[in-house]
């Protein structure tokens, strides 16, 4: 009897024993669980707060009057300092002998939705559109390039502090081969473009051996440049005595300020530009504001021949 007895206690003990090294088990288990999932919850709150950031900083930027595109790839740029005799030269200013009214090129970068569209529509002037490349942000660029006769193709060029890229943006190093082929596929897209111009580029158009390579490549394909001036350094000129393109120069930036009032005093500058050496180009971008501007100074605007770019006569 006492023998049973014991053997009885002896298996309740292992009993306890594994029900003990059970629950044990459990509960490591679950803390490693809980831990887990304290760390997951940890990295999640860590991701949640930098995409409340980056929001709250893309908000910000928006807000911003400085405009997110050329004009604020060139506010980047270092602009050197003018010597005195060159200030000097410049404050003379050569009034040209015009046989007929000064011309004006009004062109309307990063085109791409479809209320811009509407915008330019709206104003009765040969205002000439400029399309970006189609991406998946904006994919119908070139079936909105087909509701006009006359527009250009924004290429995107790579930058020196411009740190948003546009899909399929041309880089520095890029081979010709891969210049080439990305150009190909922009006519193809775009048939009727005889002009693109660069987004950004400020890194791109300062640098000789890749400009050689763009404009080989707009040589073969029959297609000219205008140089939206993202850099001083722009070496657009130098390299062109190579491959004879039509080549023009950005000269004034509209609305690298958002106000309407600015942009009519920008409009009025390039007015006034035009009328000193027979012609200007001015820059603007898809913005209420700008298109505001533009309808305000109708008036002003009788002054000078509004022309789409590929209709411009410099001689």
């Amino acid at each position: 009897m006492k023998k049973i007895v014991v053997n009885v206690l002896l298996l309740i003990s292992i009993g306890l024993l594994f029900f003990s090294a059970g629950i044990y088990i459990s509960y490591s288990k679950y803390n490693t669980e809980l831990l887990q999932s304290k760390k997951e919850i940890k990295q999640l709150k860590e991701k949640v707060k930098n995409l409340q950031e980056t929001i709250k900083k893309q908000q910000s930027f928006l807000e911003k009057d400085t405009l997110p595109s050329e004009a604020l790839d060139y506010a980047c740029s270092i602009i050197p300092k003018q010597n005195k005799s060159t200030t000097k030269k410049n404050k003379k200013k050569e009034k040209v002998n015009l046989k007929h009214k000064p011309q004006l090129v009004i062109i309307i970068d990063d085109m791409a939705f479809k209320k811009e569209i509407y915008w330019l529509k709206s104003i009765p002037l040969h205002i000439t559109p400029s399309f970006f490349p189609p991406t998946s942000i904006h994919p119908n660029t070139p079936k909105y390039a087909k509701e006009f006769k006359h527009y250009m193709v924004h290429m995107p060029m790579e930058a020196m502090h411009f740190n948003r890229p546009e899909e399929h943006t041309l880089e520095t190093n890029d081979s010709y081969e891969k210049i080439l082929g990305t150009l190909i596929a922009v006519k193809s897209l775009f048939p009727n473009a005889k002009f693109i111009n660069n987004h950004t580029g400020s890194k791109f158009t300062s640098n000789k051996e890749a400009m050689k390579k763009l404009f080989k490549a707009l040589k073969y394909l029959n297609i000219n440049f205008v140089d939206s001036r993202t850099t001083p350094y722009s070496v657009s000129k130098r390299v062109n005595k190579e491959f004879n393109l039509t080549l023009y120069e950005r000269n004034i930036f509209l609305d690298n300020i958002r106000n309407v009032e600015y942009i009519k005093k920008q409009l009025k500058k390039a007015i006034e530009l035009a009328k000193e050496k027979g012609y200007a180009i001015a820059i603007g971008h898809p913005y209420e504001v700008t298109f505001q501007a533009i309808k305000d100074s109708l008036k002003e605007l009788k002054k000078v021949k509004v022309v789409y770019i590929d209709e411009l006569k410099t001689h």
